[in-house]
């Protein structure tokens, strides 16, 4: 894709999460409008093996390092004028975070701005805000990371309540042991692990009753490509409809499929191949558990809502 950039600045924003590192570079027009050009995630794990043990082990340094090196790769050959990077819950819990931080510093001489699950919530809330229509009503955003799974409640473009809680796909894999195919036990252990840890979301939410959840970017990411049959990273979407039927045939297929019947389903992912199942049946829980009647996926999240928030307070 060829843009004018004689009247915008280029600016990237990396997001390195537990999972994955995920890129944005985009022209900022001088009438303060964004235009993505380039949207890219690459597999990390960087929490794998450590995360409940806060800390990063070798092999998931390695990782985070080479993903660095190859954005930075992309960033160069987009001639980006800025650079942010911030880092989420794996980061942030761990003990060793420094030590990575240093590396990546000699090496790319980027700073990294590790975020508070609070901030990281709101920073959220403002990515999907951007794609929502100003009228919808109430209801309630969830993204689904690896390290941690954000709540957010809304109206309109307010923010009612959030929360960041530290119940991550890839805790949850580290705390549950799980079969493949998964069982109906293992599903059911799960569940009960997440909700131990959720009575604050469902006192919020008894109260205020929001009956359309806003699956955002990473795993309803994957959701929705299955749903399509569209490659992932085909489209830069914003916002659509997920018929909630739909999603329960997919739920259905998730749980019943081995690694190998998952890496051939049209639409996956590759990196979430090993994730998307416990991802899938905590979307599925929270269905079950909340008067939600309608289910709506936006591709906008963090790494959109970060870069917005950062250029508004000068980058």
């Amino acid at each position: 894709m060829t843009i004018n950039n004689k009247q915008s600045n280029r600016y990237a924003l990396i997001d390195l999460g537990t999972n994955t590192c995920n890129l944005l570079i985009s022209n900022i027009l001088t009438n303060g409008q964004s235009e993505t050009i380039y949207d890219r995630k690459l597999p990390v794990k960087l929490g794998r093996g450590g995360i409940q043990k806060d800390i990063l082990l070798p092999d998931a340094i390695e990782r985070g390092l080479t993903a660095l090196q190859n954005h930075a790769k992309t960033i160069r050959s987009f001639e980006v004028e800025k650079i942010k990077v911030i880092g989420t819950s794996a980061l942030r819990g761990a003990k060793n975070q420094d030590l990575f931080i240093e590396k990546v510093k000699n090496l790319l001489g980027w700073e990294i701005e590790i975020i508070s699950g609070e901030l990281e919530a709101e920073l959220i809330f403002r990515g999907v805000s951007l794609s929502l229509p100003e009228d919808i009503g109430k209801y309630l955003v969830v993204d689904i990371g690896g390290g941690s799974i954000e709540f957010i409640l809304a109206q309109n473009k307010e923010i009612l309540w959030k929360r960041s809680f530290n119940i991550g796909i890839a805790r949850a894999l580290e705390t549950v042991r799980m079969s493949d195919p998964v069982t109906p036990v293992e599903i059911a252990a799960v569940e009960a692990w997440f909700d131990e840890h959720l009575q604050e979301l469902w006192d919020v939410c008894k109260h205020h009753q929001p009956q359309i959840l806003v699956g955002c970017s990473g795993a309803f990411d994957t959701f929705m490509d299955i749903y399509e049959k569209e490659e992932p990273d085909l489209k830069i979407r914003k916002v659509s409809e997920f018929p909630l039927a739909a999603y329960q045939q997919i739920h259905s297929q998730l749980i019943k499929s081995d690694h190998q019947t998952r890496g051939q389903m049209q639409g996956m992912d590759k990196m979430r191949v090993e994730m998307v199942v416990i991802a899938s049946v905590f979307t599925n829980f929270i269905l079950q558990r909340l008067p939600v009647r309608q289910l709506i996926h936006t591709h906008n999240s963090l790494k959109e809502g970060a870069l917005d928030w950062f250029i508004a307070n000068g980058l």
